[in-house]
C-alpha cells in the first residue's frame, strides 16, 4: 500500500543498511546483537530488508526501487540514507565499496570506480539528490569530513544525545561536549546539513535538565543544528541499561512525563529546524521499559488542544498541511539570519501568512575558505547548504504547473541567495554542496560548474550606474 507521506516532502528516502560490525562506542543503552548492526535489533524493518539481500548495498537499493515503483512512488529523486552502527569507523575500503554499490544500484550499472558511479548518477534515471550518513561526534574529524565529501554526502546526523559531560561519563558515551562543538563547526564550514540525535531521559538526567539542555541547543551558537531526531530513552533487551533497570538503578520517564517533555521541546524549536522523528524504530518486543509507541500523534493532539504551535519545518511543510486539510495561502519570501559556529546563517523561505512552508534555502557566509576548492576568492565565502521545495514529489521529466515544485520557488530562492551573498557580504563565490543527482540542475539552470566536490559560481560585483 502506498504511503503518501513517504514522498510528500519532495524526495523519496531510501535507507540502506551496512553489515554488522563492532562500534567504537560502549554506550550502556545501545542494542547489541550479533546478527544486526550496532544500535539496531534483528527485527528492525531496515535490518530485515537488508538480511534478504545479505547486506549487499546494490541489491538493497534495487529492491527498494522496485518496491517503491510497485507502490506508485516516483523514484527519480532519491535521498540515500546510510544506516548501521558508526559507518565512518568501518574499514575504509568497505566504506568506499559500499557507497559505490549504492550508486551502482541507482544507476543500474556496475562502475569501475566511485567517481565514475557518481558521474553517471548526475544524469541517471534514479538520481541521488541527497546522501545522509550517521556518525558519532568523535568520528567526524577532518579525515572523515574529506571522505564524506568524496562519497557525495550532503547531510550528517550526529549522535549527540545530550550536552552534559557528566551524563556522557555515566552512560560510557566515550566523547565530550567539546567533540560535539568541533564536529558541528567542521560540518558547517564544509557546507553539510547537520542533524542531531537527541535522547531525553538518559541516566543522570531529569525532565527539567533535558528541557534546559534543549534550550541550550538553540541559545548557544556552538550548536543550533538544522534538524533533530528525538529518541526518548528506552530500556532495550540485552543492554547494560536493562541490568540497571532490573537492579533499580535506572527508571525511565513515564509516558505522561515524556509527552509533556516532548511538547516542551517542540514548542521552543526555531523555524529553521526540522524534527524528523520522535521515537526510535525498535520493535516493541525488544523494549523492556520506556515508550513503545510513537509520540507524534498524541503530542500533536495535545498541542492542538492547548493551542501550542510547533514551528518546526516538518510541521509547517506545504504537503503535510495540505494533506491535513489546512487552508493554504500565497507564498511570500521570508528571511531569518542567525549566528552559528563562527559564521552567519541566512535562512530564506517561501511561506504564507500562517507560516506554511513551500520551500527553503540555507546559506552560510564565512571568512574561512573551503580547503578542497581548487580556486579561492578573496573575502567572504557563501556556502549553500540546502535548497528544498516541498510538496508531493514531481518526477524530473514531468511538468505540473499546479505543483509546488514547479512554481519557480527554488529558482527565486537561489537568485536571492546570490544577491545577498554578493551585495550584502561581498562574497566572490557561491559554493553549493549538492547531491550528485542535483548537480545538473545547478549546472544547466544557473551556470554553476563542478569544482572538487562542490558546485561553484563566481559572482560579479554589482556596479552602480551614475
Amino acid at each position: 500500500m502506498r504511503k503518501f507521506a513517504r514522498t510528500i516532502s519532495g524526495v523519496t528516502p531510501l535507507a540502506v543498511m551496512t553489515k554488522p560490525m563492532n562500534c567504537p562506542g560502549q554506550c550502556l543503552y545501545c542494542p547489541t546483537y550479533p546478527d544486526a548492526p550496532q544500535s539496531y535489533t534483528p527485527e528492525s524493518p531496515a535490518v530485515l530488508r537488508a538480511k534478504t539481500c545479505d547486506y549487499d548495498a546494490r541489491q538493497q537499493v534495487a529492491l527498494r526501487l522496485r518496491i517503491f515503483t510497485e507502490m506508485g512512488h516516483p523514484t527519480d529523486k532519491i535521498e540515500l540514507i546510510i544506516m548501521g552502527g558508526t559507518f565512518l569507523a568501518h574499514p575504509v575500503d568497505y566504506q568506499y565499496g559500499f557507497i559505490k554499490d549504492c550508486y551502482d544500484g541507482l544507476n543500474d550499472v556496475v562502475s569501475a570506480t566511485l567517481e565514475e558511479a557518481k558521474r553517471l548518477n548526475e544524469t541517471a534515471g534514479h538520481r541521488c539528490t541527497g546522501l545522509c550518513i550517521e556518525t558519532r561526534p568523535d568520528w567526524c574529524r577532518q579525515e572523515e569530513i574529506d571522505r564524506m565529501l568524496e562519497f557525495g554526502t550532503t547531510r550528517v546526523e550526529l549522535g549527540v544525545q545530550t550536552l552534559s559531560d557528566d551524563v556522557y561519563r555515566l552512560v560510557r558515551r566515550g566523547h565530550r561536549v567539546e567533540d560535539v562543538v568541533q564536529a558541528t563547526t567542521l560540518l558547517r564550514e564544509h557546507g553539510f546539513k547537520v542533524y542531531y540525535h537527541w535522547m531525553p531521559g538518559l541516566p543522570g538526567s531529569t525532565p527539567e535538565m533535558d528541557l534546559e539542555l534543549s534550550r541550550m541547543l538553540w541559545n548557544n551558537d556552538s550548536f543550533k543544528p538544522d534538524g533533530l531526531k528525538l529518541y526518548p530513552t528506552m530500556v532495550v533487551e540485552g543492554t547494560e541499561l536493562e541490568k540497571w533497570y532490573q537492579e533499580g538503578r535506572y527508571q525511565p520517564y513515564d509516558d505522561e512525563t515524556m509527552v509533556n517533555l516532548t511538547i516542551g521541546i517542540k514548542s521552543i524549536v526555531p523555524k529553521y529546524v526540522r524534527i524528523s522523528r520522535v521515537l526510535r524504530d525498535i520493535p516493541s518486543k525488544y523494549i523492556v521499559a520506556g515508550l513503545k509507541d510513537s509520540l507524534r500523534d498524541i503530542v500533536r493532539e495535545r498541542m492542538r488542544r492547548d493551542a501550542i504551535e510547533c514551528r518546526c519545518i516538518r510541521c509547517r511543510e506545504y504537503g503535510h498541511r495540505a494533506q491535513a486539510g489546512r487552508e493554504i495561502g500565497e507564498p511570500q519570501m521570508v528571511r531569518m539570519d542567525y549566528d552559528a559556529s563562527g559564521g552567519k546563517e541566512i535562512f530564506l523561505s517561501f511561506e504564507d501568512e500562517q507560516e506554511t512552508l513551500f520551500g527553503l534555502l540555507r546559506m552560510r557566509v564565512q571568512s574561512k575558505p573551503v580547503p578542497v576548492l581548487e580556486k579561492r576568492s578573496n573575502g567572504n565565502l557563501a556556502l549553500i547548504r540546502e535548497l528544498h521545495v516541498f510538496g508531493p514529489e514531481v518526477p524530473i521529466t514531468e511538468r505540473r504547473e499546479e505543483a509546488a515544485q514547479h512554481k519557480g520557488l527554488g529558482k527565486a530562492l537561489l537568485r536571492e541567495a546570490e544577491r545577498v551573498a554578493r551585495d550584502e557580504f561581498q562574497a566572490g563565490q557561491v559554493v553549493v554542496l549538492s547531491g550528485t543527482g542535483a548537480r545538473e540542475y545547478y549546472r544547466a539552470e544557473f551556470g554553476y560548474s563542478s569544482q572538487g566536490d562542490y558546485m561553484v559560481k563566481t559572482l560579479r560585483p554589482k556596479f552602480n550606474n551614475r
